[in-house]
C-alpha cells in the first residue's frame, strides 16, 4: 500500500514538473512569437524607407509598447492614417488624420448599410431616404472620430522628388467610438422620417464594432 503511494506521489509530482515546463514553453514560444512580429515589421518598414518621427524612443520599442496595449486592453483598435507627397510634417499629419478619420468611417458605415440593404423590411421603411442616411451617418462618425484618435507613431519617408510621406497610426477606444457612432446616428436620423421600432433596429447595429484593416 504504501509502495503504491509512493508511486501516485511519483506520478503527481512529475505530471506537476511536465506542466511547469509546458507553461513555461508556451510562455517563450509567445514571447519570441511577438519579437518575431516585430522584428518583420521593422525589416518591412526599413525596406520601404519609413523612420520613426517625433519620438524619443526606438521604434521597437514603440511597437512592442503599442502591442502590450492593445493585449491588455481588448477595447483598444489601432487605425492607420496616410498622406503623401507634402513638404511639410505638420500638413501631412492633418492630412493623415483625415485619411484614419475617413477610412473609420466608412467602415463603419459600410457595416450599417450592409445590415439595413440586408433587412427587406427596414429597408423599405427607409425607402429613398437610405442613401441620405447613410450620407449624414457617415459624414458625422468621420468628424467626431477625429477626437477620439491617440496618436501612438508616426513614421516619415523621403521621397526620390524632395517631397515627404507620412504613415501615422492611432488608438481608438471603442467605448468612446461608440458614443461618437451613436451620436452621429442620432443625429442622422432627426433628418429622417422612421417609425421608433426600425430606427431602434438601426442603432443595434451602430453598436456593433466595425472591423478596422
Amino acid at each position: 500500500m504504501k509502495q503504491k503511494k509512493f508511486y501516485s506521489t511519483q506520478l503527481l509530482l512529475l505530471a506537476a514538473i511536465a506542466l511547469f515546463f509546458s507553461c513555461g514553453s508556451k510562455k517563450q514560444a509567445s514571447h519570441y512569437s511577438v519579437q518575431d512580429e516585430i522584428s518583420e515589421k521593422l525589416a518591412e518598414y526599413k525596406t520601404a524607407g519609413w523612420q520613426i518621427q517625433g519620438s524619443s524612443r526606438t521604434l521597437r520599442g514603440v511597437l512592442s509598447s503599442v502591442i502590450d496595449r492593445l493585449n491588455e486592453n481588448p477595447d483598444l483598435v489601432e487605425v492607420t492614417g496616410t498622406a503623401n507627397n507634402f513638404a511639410v510634417v505638420s500638413i501631412g499629419k492633418e492630412a493623415a488624420a483625415a485619411n484614419a478619420s475617413n477610412r473609420y468611417a466608412a467602415t463603419a458605415t459600410r457595416l450599417v448599410k450592409g445590415a439595413i440593404d440586408s433587412d427587406a423590411q427596414l429597408s423599405q421603411a427607409l425607402g429613398t431616404e437610405r442613401d441620405n442616411l447613410y450620407a449624414a451617418y457617415s459624414s458625422t462618425v468621420e468628424r467626431l472620430i477625429r477626437g477620439d484618435l491617440k496618436e501612438v507613431y508616426t513614421l516619415v519617408r523621403n521621397r526620390q522628388d524632395g517631397k515627404l510621406d507620412c504613415e501615422i497610426h492611432y488608438l481608438i477606444d471603442e467605448v468612446k467610438a461608440q458614443a461618437s457612432r451613436e451620436a452621429a446616428m442620432k443625429k442622422a436620423l432627426d433628418n429622417v422620417d422612421l417609425d421608433q421600432k426600425y430606427a431602434d433596429k438601426i442603432r443595434e447595429h451602430v453598436n456593433k464594432r466595425p472591423d478596422i484593416e
